[in-house]
């Protein structure tokens, strides 16, 4: 299904190749940024009171992961109806609705830590995983203007300004709870959730004000695109069949699957450890500064060596920050830091790259019903081990879960390895 975008008169003065559309394509990064800063801050806040509140609530390890994991659950539920948004009204639309809804979500997580109800907590959570979502998809805007040889450092720098955000969330969100609160009482944790109230509110606000014109709608005009096609499950089969767009969705899915899986239980490990809530939060906040921190040289690597190479090389990394992880008591922060901090790095690279590789595969028409339903795939996956994560700690140990992390990413390593070596049979290259 084919949706025409309203776009009017937007673009015409912005043609390629000018100085123009040079401006207006840094100008729309700073705008995105300014939006994930909040967004990201508003999101890890949340994220981290989450598991915490709800161990409180229930005693029970797989609902405590069950409620941090309801973020990535919202946001694989928003994924694919914010890119129908998109497609049919363009990125700022789709964009300031999502950190809208997360900041419903999050007065809701605020109310479960009056009433004590985990229910409210879940429901609170999933909304606030679509301002998960907006925050995703405001890297492909970030790429919307960008060229061939700049699309990964576009994408990269529209994650990297998450971590000023995503980075301080934990560590001010449960820091606070700590300072300011008694540790026993739930109402403390309304502190993190107040925060994301606001920042999720000042995301929307800045998008809705400055993202004009539209990227979307640019690039729509300079393609002289009759529509965008509306996002489906159906355009999974057509990202499988492309040879390089599919090593880029298994880099996005099982990378976020061992990121997700390892980081939502982490803090349960600790804290049962006895580890404070501030060296927990601290933690998070490595691992977050890995995820986004070095992201604009990881984009820079991958417009230079190739998204397939760098896939590569992100699940080597992956591999060697869970097993670390693996190997470490609970009793001891040293080993949890740096490994949660290396699985953040593997991550960076998997994402910028597939997420370069991903867009670079369609043409503009198509590029929005590919990211948003590449983006519920990943999420879903994300979901998925979330959810086995608290189960397997619950039956088995931490230590098996992340031992079973670095061999996932073992395995994608071998298959993104062995889909370059196919790609280079075909094209001569190793630079797609």
């Amino acid at each position: 299904m084919v949706q025409s975008l309203s776009a009017g008169s937007e673009g015409n003065a912005y043609l390629p190749g000018t100085p123009e559309r040079d401006e207006l394509a840094r100008r729309t990064i700073r705008v995105l940024q300014l939006g994930v800063i909040p967004g990201g801050l508003a999101m890890t806040a949340s994220f981290s009171a989450a598991t915490l509140i709800a161990q409180q609530m229930t005693g029970d390890e797989s609902k405590a992961s069950l409620a941090a994991v309801c973020l990535s659950l919202g946001g694989t539920l928003a994924g694919i109806p914010l890119a129908a948004v998109m497609a049919r009204h363009g990125r700022r639309a789709g964009l300031a609705g999502g950190y809208l809804i997360g900041a419903a979500g999050a007065a809701i997580a605020m109310l479960s830590s009056f009433v004590g109800r985990y229910s409210v907590l879940v429901v609170g959570m999933v909304m606030i995983g679509t301002g998960q979502a907006a925050n995703l998809a405001s890297r492909y805007a970030g790429a919307d203007l960008a060229t061939d040889e700049t699309r990964a450092r576009s994408i990269s720098l529209v994650l990297w300004a998450s971590t000023i955000g995503s980075v301080l969330g934990p560590t001010v969100g449960l820091g606070a709870k700590s300072l300011l609160a008694d540790s026993d009482s739930l109402s403390g944790f309304a502190l993190p959730y107040v925060l994301a109230l606001g920042l999720f509110l000042i995301a929307a606000l800045n998008i809705s004000r400055r993202l004009r014109p539209d990227p979307l709608h640019v690039v729509a005009v300079d393609a002289g695109s009759a529509g965008v096609k509306l996002p489906s499950l159906a355009e999974a089969g057509r990202i499988f069949a492309h040879p390089v767009a599919s090593i880029a969705l298994i880099g996005m899915m099982l990378s976020q699957a061992v990121m997700v899986g390892v980081m939502t239980v982490s803090p349960i490990h600790m804290f049962q450890g006895d580890q404070n809530s501030f060296i927990i939060g601290i933690m998070l906040s490595l691992h977050i500064a890995g995820m986004f921190a070095f992201s604009p040289y990881v984009g820079w690597l991958v417009d230079r060596v190739g998204g397939q190479i760098m896939i590569v090389l992100g699940a080597l990394v992956l591999a060697v920050g869970a097993a670390t992880a693996a190997n470490t008591e609970a009793e001891h922060a040293t080993g949890l830091l740096s490994g949660l901090f290396l699985v953040g790095i593997g991550w960076s690279c998997c994402v910028v790259a597939a997420s370069s590789l991903l867009t670079a595969s369609f043409p503009v028409e198509r590029r929005v019903g590919v990211q948003g339903t590449a983006d519920v795939l990943m999420t879903a996956f994300g979901t998925a081990a979330g959810v086995s994560s608290g189960l397997a700690v619950k039956h088995r140990a931490y230590s098996d879960l992340a031992s079973w992390g670095a061999w996932v990413a073992v395995v994608l390593g071998i298959a993104a390895a062995f889909m370059l070596v196919r790609n280079f049979r075909v094209t001569g290259r190793l630079t797609a």
